[in-house]
């Protein structure tokens, strides 16, 4: 595990992170169908679920599926180790760690939940959609817990980092 903080604490694979982060999301905006993907609602129930997959024709559910499978499942380790790696920096700790796997583990199950929706069209599993509308409404509250942190995270340095120039200049009179 020391190994994996020791990748994260080098600004070059956070570098390498945030290209593959934006690469990725370039990627899934060519499959993912923005306007009916379930990933990318905040709640909804499995009425809401099924009609807006009842809008895709059975081509876009197919690439819905396939960046599921190829790009979605990469996309939520590559965001996962950039936003670790992020907060290690800011926050200077581990524990903050425990948002973005959070988010990976929401983001695992609701697409899951979803791979199996989308496969079992046109029968409806309500289960399925209201069980897919709870990991990912999960996961939309932990992406607001991570955008907290990284802006909290972010304001701690600028103000450490004033206060220790601003000891610095005073320690030099």
């Amino acid at each position: 595990m020391n190994s994996v903080y020791s990748f994260l604490s080098k600004w070059k694979n956070l570098l390498l992170l945030f290209c593959l982060f934006i690469l990725a999301n370039v990627l899934l905006g060519q499959f993912m169908p923005k306007d009916h993907a379930l990933d990318l609602m905040f709640a909804y129930s499995p009425d809401e679920a099924y009609a807006s997959l009842d809008q895709l024709s059975a081509e876009q559910r197919r690439l819905y599926s396939f960046g599921l499978w190829a790009l979605d499942m990469p996309y939520l380790l590559i965001y996962g180790l950039f936003f670790s790696g992020i907060l290690i920096k800011l926050w200077g700790r581990r524990g903050f760690v425990w948002i973005p796997i959070s988010i990976m583990i929401m983001d695992f199950f609701e697409n899951i939940l979803a791979l199996n929706i989308l496969y079992f069209l046109p029968e409806r599993h309500d289960s399925l959609a209201f069980l897919a509308s709870i990991f990912t409404t999960s996961k939309w509250i932990l992406v607001g817990v991570l955008a907290i942190a990284v802006i909290l995270g972010l304001f701690y340095l600028m103000v450490s980092r004033f206060f220790s120039k601003e000891s610095s200049v005073k320690a030099g009179n």
